[in-house]
């Protein structure tokens, strides 16, 4: 099993993601969380909510973070820095579009859950940009 975090500024963003992936893609191989805004239900990042989602899904043989803009990848940044290092090994934050990205992070981890599969695949987007 794999899990995917997605952290973004907006819980409604990081939430209809979620959403939007459950429908889609249902998928007992695959857990996607939302990470999104603050604590107190503004915009902004909230490192612990990341850090305990990692924690919380430790057992997943992979963890993907999905970040959309710049302080929600220094929070994702400064969290795999303070992590246990066995359980850093697991994480891997993948610099990719947000919606799409995660979407066929989850789509791919489907039909083959390996890291190296999945990162092949959402390498696909960005290099399909222009």
């Amino acid at each position: 099993m794999i899990t995917i975090v997605v952290v973004s500024h907006s819980k409604k963003i990081s939430d209809g993601i979620v959403d939007m992936i459950a429908e889609m893609v249902p998928s007992d191989n695959v857990t996607v969380l939302s990470a999104g805004g603050t604590e107190d239900g503004g915009i902004g990042t909230d490192p612990m909510r990341i850090q305990s989602l990692i924690e919380e899904h430790h057992e997943s043989e992979n963890i993907y973070l999905f970040g959309d803009i710049g302080s929600s990848i220094m929070s994702i940044e400064m969290v795999l820095d303070l992590i246990d290092p066995i359980l850093r090994e697991k994480c891997i934050y993948i610099d990719a579009p947000l919606v799409e990205g995660t979407f066929v992070a989850a789509v791919q981890a489907m039909i083959d859950p390996s890291y190296d599969a999945i990162l092949r695949e959402v390498g696909k987007l960005k290099n399909n940009q222009g």
